[in-house]
């Protein structure tokens, strides 16, 4: 871990540092490299897509866009600052692009998140929502724990904001022409990109990101709600997480070892017992993310599926299984 340590910081540091981005054999097949992607469509069907997705993303989504700035989407003011910082300190796992494909990326496992498709996985939105900007604040800020993000809480808080606002502004960009990728193929010709571009602006409106809050107060972290927590957490005809986390909670269920994410790379339940979690370990970041589920993995939501109440025993139950014994 050390040597890895050593051998990325530089990258992460200096942009000009980091190699360029060139075959990564770790990458997923259902992670085809963009460009890619495009030049096999064109090979297929002889139209001109590459050129029809620049030229149109430009027009919604360059910076000096009039389309981009009228939308309220992305606050541009940010953007110089949050690109420079971008450069210096998320490049080398995350990619020019945001694509997760860094020169570092091929060495870490979980792989670096591809913003590009517009789903991140720990927010505090609806299921299929895309982040409040609030939720990336806190991922950058407190790193993802068991995972090779780490915190930027030494950057100053204004430097975050602006760094949340260009990994936004590659989500959104890189989103709309993914879209725009995907639609072609689906359909065999070059979609309408102002329609393309409106549902993504639509997607990103901050007037429709709203957080799921625990829907009462916590109820007493007792024995009675640990136990309530440990049969609902067993019981496959409600919340069934045994068959994925195991009944203990060690991530060894019987589907264990059977998913993928949606971006194609394999993804094993958390051992909970373990008591790290990459969204965070207190009871309201645990009731977040049985809430709205982990997007882009099998950690579907629970919202509306099961009571608050019910959550909240869950959550006890999940932090009492990497409590010490009691020498009671």
């Amino acid at each position: 871990m050390l040597a890895l340590a050593l051998f990325v910081l530089p990258l992460l540091r200096r942009a000009d540092a980091v190699p360029p981005e060139g075959a990564d054999p770790a990458r997923a097949e259902k992670d085809l490299p963009f460009a890619a992607d495009v030049a096999e469509f064109e090979a297929e069907f002889s139209l001109p897509l590459a050129e029809t997705i620049q030229s149109s993303s430009e027009e919604w989504f360059g910076r000096s866009s009039e389309r981009l700035a009228d939308s309220g989407a992305i606050e541009l003011g940010r953007l110089d600052s949050g690109e420079r910082a971008y450069r210096t300190h998320c490049i080398g796992c995350h990619g020019t692009t945001g694509d997760g494909a860094g020169f570092a990326a091929r060495y870490l496992a979980p792989r670096p998140r591809n913003f590009r498709k517009g789903t991140f996985k720990f927010t505090s939105t609806a299921a299929g929502a895309r982040p409040q900007r609030k939720d990336l604040f806190q991922t950058i800020t407190r790193g993802l724990a068991g995972s090779s993000m780490p915190e930027f809480s030494l950057l100053s808080e204004p430097l975050r904001w602006n760094l949340v606002e260009y990994v936004r502004y590659l989500a959104v960009r890189g989103e709309f022409e993914q879209m725009m990728l995907d639609l072609a193929w689906e359909e065999e010709e070059l979609p309408d990109a102002a329609e393309v571009a409106q549902i993504v602006l639509e997607r990103w409106s901050p007037a429709r990101l709203h957080s799921i809050h625990p829907g009462i107060t916590e109820s007493a972290a007792d024995a009675a709600s640990v136990e309530r927590g440990r049969l609902l957490f067993n019981d496959a005809a409600r919340a069934s997480c045994a068959s994925c986390h195991g009944p203990l909670g060690r991530g060894d269920g019987p589907t264990a070892g059977d998913y993928l994410d949606d971006w194609g790379y394999p993804i094993r339940p958390r051992d909970l017992a373990s008591g790290v979690f990459r969204a965070g370990v207190e009871g309201a970041d645990l009731y977040r993310t049985i809430s709205a589920g982990i997007k882009g993995t099998p950690m579907g939501s629970f919202e509306g599926a099961l009571a608050p109440a019910d959550i909240w025993d869950l959550v006890h139950f999940v932090q009492s299984l990497s409590l010490p014994p009691s020498n009671e």
